[in-house]
């Protein structure tokens, strides 16, 4: 697909990049290398475990990961190089730190876009499924679902995570064909 169906699709491409590349070298340090799947401008919360960080600056907004439990677990291990069979504070410390380590990447990704945003704030990590978050107007967001492949196929939904971005107003280059 190119850019312009994304813009058809009202999905900003430059936030969707933003999102694929962020999110993949955010993990970079995991050793893990994901691969977008699929993409949407809606943030739903189907996994049971949420990394929320604010965005703030000359752009407001917040980046969430949506992951199950044992990707956390599987991500974890593999930033710490060591397993973990259960969630705990090394765990939930080491999620969040992903999640700082994304919204950093997503920082030097936009600052010379119009989406700039100044800084982030620190993660807040939410235990359960199934929210929706709703933003008032003017806010876009785009959720990509990654995969990654080293998680066991007994476990297929725990291969997918999602990446989402949400910031407010709209830029110029967004409606553009």
């Amino acid at each position: 697909m190119d850019v312009g169906s994304f813009t058809k699709l009202n999905i900003n491409p430059v936030l969707m990049n933003c999102v694929v590349d962020g999110t993949i070298a955010g993990l970079a340090m995991t050793g893990i290398k994901p691969e977008g799947v699929g993409v949407s401008r809606f943030t739903t919360a189907a996994k049971a475990l949420s990394v929320i960080v604010g965005l703030h600056g000359t752009r407001n907004g917040n980046m969430t990961l949506n992951l199950s439990e044992r990707t956390a677990m599987f991500l974890a291990g593999e930033l710490l190089g060591t397993k973990f069979d259960e969630m705990n504070e090394e765990t939930i410390d080491a999620i969040c730190e992903i999640g700082n380590m994304v919204a950093g990447k997503f920082h030097t990704l936009l600052h010379s876009t119009p989406w700039r945003f100044d800084g982030i704030s620190l993660p807040a990590f939410i235990f359960g499924a199934n929210y929706n978050m709703y933003h008032l107007k003017n806010i876009v967001t785009v959720s990509v679902t990654f995969e990654i492949k080293e998680v066991s196929v007994v476990h297929m939904a725990d291969k997918f995570f999602t990446s989402s971005i949400s910031l407010l107003g709209s830029a110029p280059s967004a409606r553009r064909r």
